[in-house]
């Protein structure tokens, strides 16, 4: 049976980012390829919110972390919290998580955290969709660490 991996559909060439943008990060998929993995992509924040959207940050608050877009400052936290439940529910066999460095939604250790203001309070936050992958103990990993700890081996 092939190893699995949940893969940011970005980084597969998926035209999801918030811009409309391609991001594809080929040297990603070949890799998980090489290493026999089924990939699985996802895009929490495309299937929810469509492309384009306003971007979104993680934020701070009193009620505590949500994601909010940047300029209108809606809270779209429920809507990701609810997808990554339901993928993984749904995928309960996956072996490993790959996800967007930075991302709100799929950075595992970079994920942007600010406070209220807009001050950057840390660069090392899961986003919310990694931060369910790594609850439910699946290995993780953002695509440039992916890359450069494999290039380092």
């Amino acid at each position: 049976m092939r190893k699995k991996v949940a893969l940011s559909a970005c980084l597969a060439g998926k035209n999801c980012r918030y811009n409309g943008e391609r991001k594809g990060n080929p040297e990603v998929v070949a890799h998980l390829e090489k290493e026999g993995y089924e990939i699985i992509e996802f895009c929490p924040e495309d299937t929810c919110f469509g492309t384009p959207r306003e971007a979104m940050d993680l934020v701070r608050t009193d009620e505590g972390i949500k994601a909010l877009t940047k300029f209108s400052k809606t809270d779209r936290t429920l809507p990701v919290v609810e997808y990554a439940e339901n993928f993984f529910s749904r995928h309960p066999d996956i072996d490993f998580f790959v996800g967007k460095a930075r991302s709100p939604s799929c950075g595992v250790a970079t994920a942007l955290l600010y406070d209220e203001e807009g001050n950057l309070l840390s660069d090392t936050e899961a986003g919310i969709m990694a931060a369910e992958a790594l609850a439910r103990g699946i290995e993780a990993a953002d695509d440039e660490k992916l890359l450069k700890f494999n290039k380092n081996s």
